[in-house]
């Protein structure tokens, strides 16, 4: 269930089984992200900010619709017994009218409402800020699938949806999405929401039960409390990091004192969000470094320099870890290719940046519809593993893909 803090760890444990033959990836998981098993439901948490970086993580990893995947195995007894109590409606209609009541208790950061024209009556969830980031669209994603399931939960069967829009991009998985939903989605659109026939709506529902409602009422209302819609500590940070004009003060006292707080009051806030100062300090050198060097002019030692690095050889060996290429080379091949910045931005502003990592295929044509200079000699494998590391993929993806190179 969705609290304040963040999700119950008892709907991740379907992890552990869809990753069992990717221990390394599970590793990860738990290790930069706090995943952890646990036996039942409660109050152990995942962080939101921790689910968002989940998610972006396995959608980079080959898993770009876990979060409806985990939302179609939840368990619908978890979550203060709002199953039963929506069960307990007398139509599908009044069931709605319910979610509506308690939307500000179920939803962690958007809206939800109900649109009713003609033949069509369609659910619609909008997130309120940040909508483009893609783990809270990711989330957004698996909420909609969730809530469908709850709604088909209430009538004791399959309802068949007419239609369904996603703000989530379009993927090489969507016939999987559409399995698991009922219907192909339309993605890239400007809200998530689903349609069905309104004559559903006066649908009775088999456990309507009107004493059992009235019942269940103040104790649901008591257990499901109103979510307070704040920013995390770990998005504000974030917004910090990048709003610096040089990355040695990324200190912890400096981030302490912009927040008006302790640097162990602020270790603490962190860590309940599933992270910790000294990552995320990680995450934004990474990004920062990735895209001074594709698409600046700054020499390494200023780079270097500008990250906070005691030197060239730091900045090196981190980057080293995070792409698998030396700062050096990553520039040297790009130059080769696109020795105009200009070109260079138009070619790799136009690669889909959504590819999956564990897809060598779809990034070979995404290098083949590139086209680098003809006397760079960079094609095939050589170009796809460059994307690659230019738009940020795992670094053990872009290595198969130089590897495979090679033979």
């Amino acid at each position: 269930m969705q609290t304040p803090n963040g999700l119950e760890m008892a709907l991740l444990q379907p992890l552990y089984a869809r990753l069992s033959d990717r221990p390394a990836l599970l590793t990860t998981l738990q290790a930069q992200l706090g995943l952890r098993p646990v036996n039942g439901q409660g109050q152990d948490l995942m962080a939101t900010s921790g689910l968002l970086n989940l998610l972006e993580l396995l959608h980079a990893e080959g898993e770009p619709h876990i979060g409806a995947w985990l939302a179609m195995q939840t368990d619908l007894s978890i979550g203060g017994g709002i199953a039963y109590y929506l069960r307990s409606c007398a139509t599908l209609e009044a069931a709605l009218n319910e979610i509506l009541r308690l939307r500000s208790r179920i939803l962690p950061d958007g809206e939800l409402s109900v649109q009713t024209t003609g033949p069509q009556v369609r659910v619609v969830l909008q997130p309120s800020y940040q909508t483009r980031r893609l783990g809270r669209l990711l989330r957004y994603e698996g909420i909609l699938g969730w809530l469908m399931r709850l709604l088909a939960h209430c009538a004791a069967g399959p309802l068949h949806p007419l239609a369904i829009d996603l703000m989530t991009p379009q993927s090489d998985q969507a016939e999987q999405l559409a399995a698991m939903l009922g219907v192909m989605p339309r993605f890239d659109r400007s809200e998530f929401a689903v349609s069905y026939p309104t004559a559903l709506l006066a649908q009775p529902l088999p456990g309507s039960n009107p004493a059992l409602l009235a019942a269940l009422r103040p104790s649901l209302d008591y257990m499901l409390p109103p979510i307070q819609h704040t920013v995390s500590t770990t998005e504000q940070l974030r917004e910090w990091l990048a709003a610096l004009p040089y990355h040695g003060l990324a200190t912890q006292t400096n981030a302490a004192r912009a927040f008006n707080c302790g640097t162990s009051s602020l270790r603490r806030r962190l860590a309940s969000e599933g992270t910790s100062f000294s990552a995320l300090v990680q995450m934004d050198r990474r990004a920062r470094a990735l895209q001074e060097l594709v698409f600046g002019e700054s020499c390494i030692e200023a780079i270097a320099t500008h990250l906070g690095y005691a030197d060239r050889t730091s900045l090196e060996r981190a980057f080293g870890g995070w792409f698998g290429y030396r700062p050096a080379q990553l520039r040297s091949e790009l130059a080769a290719a696109w020795p105009a910045l200009k070109d260079r931005h138009a070619a790799l502003r136009a690669v889909d940046t959504t590819l999956c990592g564990d897809d060598p295929q779809a990034w070979l044509a995404a290098a083949a519809a590139i086209h680098p200079r003809p006397q760079a000699e960079v094609h095939g494998h050589r170009l796809a593993a460059l994307l690659m590391c230019a738009t940020g993929m795992p670094p053990a993806a872009i290595q198969r893909m130089r590897d495979q190179g090679r033979h």
